[in-house]
């Protein structure tokens, strides 16, 4: 059984988990995804919309430590079969199933996971971002290329829902919404 500080749970999660970072920088993204994701986010900002970045290009272990506690938590894998991963000092096995579940649960709901991440995913090469978007009233985009405004009618809201900015975000500006997975955006929609 592996030293107590390094058994997963909450005091696991705010003692290690700066080592393995999670950017919210636009800069972090790769090259071509970085380019229409600025123009997408400049675009809904000049229409009043607010744009909250929560993870832009994410550390393997994070993508790990977030994969197999989500798994564990949920029941999907026994806390003995997690596979270890060089660079990431975690026990995974508290004694008991219960007791491993209940300590990956906790990493989960710090982590504010809502969705299962991928060991390999968007995130980790840089071509995915989570983001919440809102507006009050209409939001106007100014479309690119042309600068016509495209106009987005309605009542307070957020962008998680509405199928009318997805559409927009990956047919004019190449950022594909993954409606699953309410803050994550990315370049193919997975």
């Amino acid at each position: 059984m592996p030293a107590k500080n390094n058994l997963s749970g909450a005091s696991w999660w705010r003692q290690h988990n700066a080592r393995y970072p999670n950017s919210r920088d636009l800069a972090d993204l790769a090259p071509d995804f970085r380019e229409r994701v600025t123009r997408f986010v400049d675009a809904l900002r000049w229409g009043e919309a607010t744009v909250v970045i929560s993870s832009t290009l994410r550390h393997p272990g994070r993508a790990y430590l977030m994969h197999y506690a989500w798994r564990l938590a949920h029941g999907q894998v026994a806390a003995a079969d997690i596979p270890a991963r060089a660079g990431v000092e975690i026990g995974w096995v508290h004694g008991d199933e219960k007791t491993s579940r209940a300590a990956a649960m906790e990493m989960v709901q710090l982590a504010r996971m809502a969705h299962v991440a991928s060991l390999t995913s968007n995130h980790t090469r840089g071509t995915a971002i989570d983001m919440t978007i809102s507006w009050k009233g209409t939001l106007l985009i100014k479309l690119p290329g042309s600068g016509n405004l495209w106009e987005i009618p309605g009542r307070p809201r957020t962008g998680a829902g509405n199928a009318e900015l997805h559409r927009l975000g990956g047919e004019l500006f190449g950022v594909r919404k993954l409606t699953s997975d309410p803050p994550h955006w990315s370049h193919n929609g997975r």
